[in-house]
């Protein structure tokens, strides 16, 4: 392909609503608890398949971001915002719903373990124009929207788990009434002031009981536990032995 070639083949902007899927408490939940962080990246990795599961077509994943999750939705097809609405408040419940099975299973007492129910989800929505491209066949998101969704990671509101909308967004998905927001502003180095929609979900509840599980799922879960263990140390026993 020569120069003109790919100049041709230069892909445009397109509107996309961008979300970033955030799990609050994971930086401190990484420093307290590094002794026993075969566990807790255990606990980690589940947690973010819970959400991954939750991502089908037309959603689309950008990148991983170690505990983060960075997707969007292309406007340039009949977008049905119901579906964005649900899929929302979908995500917390199923970052939920994951936190009281583990927390219900497991019979370790770790750090890591006894203090699952301290992480929290937090979900950022923001509107605007991206530009999608392929390096080595690695895919690319970018554009100052890009940027933007993730200045908004590092914010004011001072609660754990929560959705925040840019005025971009709220404006377009509309919940009308159907949910509580607070209003705020967000001011960034060369982006600027935006106007913010927060909503803090229902957490009422979440620190139930433990419900009664068969023995043999607790013991699964266990064995997965002590294998992922097992293969950290075998893992650096051979590096201190290079």
């Amino acid at each position: 392909m020569n120069y003109f070639e790919s100049l041709y083949k230069t892909p445009l902007e397109k509107e996309a609503f961008l979300f970033f899927a955030d799990i609050s408490g994971y930086t401190q939940y990484v420093k307290i608890h590094s002794r026993t962080w075969s566990h807790g990246q255990f606990i980690i990795s589940e947690l973010l398949n819970a959400v991954i599961e939750e991502l089908n077509e037309p959603l689309k994943i950008a990148k991983l971001e170690g505990d983060a999750i960075f997707f969007y939705l292309l406007q340039d097809i009949n977008i049905n915002t119901e579906f964005i609405k649900k899929k929302l408040m979908l995500l917390f419940e199923s970052f939920k719903q994951k936190k009281q099975n583990l927390h219900s299973v497991t019979m370790c007492s770790c750090p890591c373990c006894s203090s699952i129910q301290t992480l929290k989800l937090k979900l950022i929505v923001h509107s605007g124009k991206i530009l999608t491209y392929d390096i080595k066949g690695y895919q690319e998101v970018s554009g100052l929207d890009v940027i933007t969704l993730h200045r908004l990671s590092k914010n004011k509101v001072n609660q754990k788990e929560y959705l925040l909308l840019t005025e971009q967004a709220f404006s377009k998905i509309l919940f009308e009434g159907e949910i509580t927001f607070v209003t705020g502003k967000e001011k960034y180095d060369e982006i600027g002031e935006i106007k913010t929609y927060v909503h803090f979900p229902n957490s009422e509840g979440e620190l139930q009981e433990k419900k009664t599980i068969s023995f043999i799922f607790k013991f699964i879960f266990e064995v997965k536990m002590i294998f992922i263990t097992f293969i950290i140390r075998i893992k650096s026993y051979f590096k201190k032995k290079r």
